[in-house]
């Protein structure tokens, strides 16, 4: 092929790629928003918390606040001013040993969370996106003081509801 002619191809896969881009709904990360037009405004209510992990549905529902917020793709308000609202439950929070010691003292522990998460319309309920199963884990430090092990666990759920709330924003926008 003569380097024009090559150009002229590259230059019509390049239009088609871009022609086939934008129409698939392909956009970066957090920056898509496939839901109806009429939904502007979000509420997150503070999750149910299921488990014995005092405080985790507020480290949940604050996680989501930001999440949404650092977006600005749909701003974060009261349930009674909402087109729609994102209700969770945590359903379980584990704690298992990964490295041990010894056969009673352990070095590192994991945290595993499992939630329920439904977003759904405030006029009539219908359900936009909705994930009844997720699960992440982190590990963490064990400590021989106990109040810094708890310490170390609480930082551990924290960083699971950053990441499970990346995750839940980018679904809701996405559909995927």
């Amino acid at each position: 092929m003569k380097p024009n002619k090559y150009r002229k191809a590259l230059a019509i896969f390049s239009l088609f790629m871009m022609i086939g881009f934008s129409g698939c709904g392909y956009g970066f990360r957090g920056s898509v928003n496939n839901l109806p037009p009429d939904i502007k405004e979000i509420a997150i209510p503070v999750f149910v918390n299921e488990t014995n992990e005092p405080g985790a549905e507020i480290v949940f529902a604050n996680a989501l606040i930001y999440e949404f917020a650092r977006s600005r793709i749909l701003k974060v308000v009261p349930e009674s001013e909402a087109q729609a609202v994102l209700n969770g439950k945590i359903k379980a929070v584990t704690v298992d040993s990964v490295i041990y010691a010894t056969t009673s003292q352990s070095l590192e522990r994991r945290v595993t969370l499992i939630i329920e998460v439904t977003f759904k319309r405030a006029d009539n309920q219908k359900i936009l996106w909705q994930n009844l199963g997720l699960a992440r884990y982190e590990t963490f430090k064990a400590s021989d003081d106990p109040s810094q092990t708890d310490r170390n666990k609480v930082e551990a759920i924290t960083k699971i509801a950053k990441d499970l709330s990346e995750r839940i924003h980018n679904g809701i926008l996405e559909n995927f």
